[in-house]
């Protein structure tokens, strides 16, 4: 699939390639299913009021022949989309490519989460194959990758865990925060009615990546305690082994995929205190981050991709991780209600940086200092 000549309504002199997907152009935005189909189009019209008319290259795409002499090649390279990404920027004959990093270098990546699917394995006597491991774009792909890369621009907030796997390969690393619903706003009311024993996980596809059995290992373990999870039942092999043991659990309910901002997410986010997360290996994890915008308290690990000093509670790397959420969950308890109302709006301040104003304040920034930097593109 190619979009070509994507303008806006803009006067534009210079063109631009962007290798992402074109899914944003065929589905119903609004809805707000995944935060990157908004941010598709709106890194396009930053584009445009830049002067570049834009074509889009699928990420399924892989036999694009290019057709002009682009000033500006983007395009993903570090998921399983970004072995096309050399041979994509060679066609675009730009002298200028940016690498997408939607996120971490993928040999760190692909390390990460292939141990979680061992520890799963080993932990459950199962043999779940592994789901979101970047692995065909590591090695020699990714040194390839890296040849073909003028600049990173890197999801997130900087000195994140992914932004500093970029470091040892010498690109300039230029971050960008990601979106979140609209929809999703914190109603004061809710410091009323949620209860500090109650805990929401909020995930996207691959479970086991994500960190979700060890959140579930923690609350079987501790049964005073109440865990909400949504998320997408894409991950059979975590379904089989934790499916029946959610059902049978008094204290962990499973409500499948739910709307940001809808009345389902709404009436958790008025009883839940708090969004709990160990993800593997993420750029900036916008489950969490959205959790965030309705005052949900933070208690995740660095990988998750977002920096905790005041807004909430660290999950250390180290050791036994079920049991370091175990100990993190008995702290989130014992919280006082005025500590807990500081969390809160420590959280609900991180969480401005994760809205559609900051995606468009800090990707133009981003755009601008590439063009600043580059006078083949002024």
């Amino acid at each position: 699939m190619l979009i070509k000549d994507i303008t806006n309504g803009f006067p534009t002199t210079k063109r631009a390639a962007m290798f992402y997907k074109t899914e944003p152009f065929y589905v119903d935005v609004a809805r707000y299913t995944h935060t990157n189909n908004w941010e598709i189009l709106e890194a396009i019209k930053i584009l445009n009021q830049k002067g570049f008319a834009v074509d889009l290259i699928d990420r399924n795409n892989g036999g694009w022949k290019g057709g002009y002499d682009y000033d500006l090649f983007l395009g993903l390279g570090v998921g399983g989309s970004g072995q096309a990404f050399p041979k994509h920027a060679k066609t675009s004959r730009a002298p200028v490519r940016i690498l997408l990093s939607m996120g971490p270098q993928p040999d760190e990546s692909a390390r990460l989460v292939l141990e979680r699917y061992k520890l799963f394995n080993d932990r459950t006597g199962r043999n779940v194959p592994t789901m979101r491991a970047p692995t065909n774009v590591c090695g020699d792909v990714w040194l390839e990758i890296m040849k073909s890369t003028d600049y990173i621009f890197n999801i997130g907030e900087e000195n994140n865990q992914s932004s500093k796997s970029f470091l040892p390969y010498g690109k300039p690393i230029i971050n960008f925060y990601p979106s979140s619903s609209p929809k999703v706003q914190f109603h004061e009311p809710w410091l009323n009615t949620r209860q500090p024993d109650t805990f929401l996980c909020f995930a996207g596809n691959g479970f086991i990546c994500k960190g979700v059995d060890l959140v579930v290992e923690a609350f079987l373990r501790d049964p005073q305690k109440k865990l909400h999870i949504c998320g997408p039942n894409s991950e059979r092999g975590f379904f089989d082994h934790y499916g029946p043991l959610i059902h049978n659990a008094p204290n962990i309910e499973y409500h499948g995929f739910i709307e940001p901002g809808g009345p389902v997410f709404n009436d958790l986010a008025s009883r839940c205190s708090y969004v709990v997360f160990h993800s593997a290996a993420e750029g900036c994890c916008t489950s969490v981050a959205t959790a965030m915008r309705a005052g949900l308290v933070p208690i995740v690990n660095d990988w998750t991709g977002i920096n905790i000093t005041n807004e909430g509670i660290n999950l250390s790397e180290e050791g036994d991780l079920i049991q370091n959420i175990t100990a993190a969950l008995t702290r989130a308890v014992t919280v006082s209600q005025n500590q807990y109302r500081v969390m809160v709006r420590n959280t609900l301040e991180k969480a401005a940086k994760f809205s559609q104003e900051s995606f468009t304040e800090s990707y133009t920034e981003a755009i601008s200092k590439v063009i600043a930097n580059e006078k083949s593109l002024q």
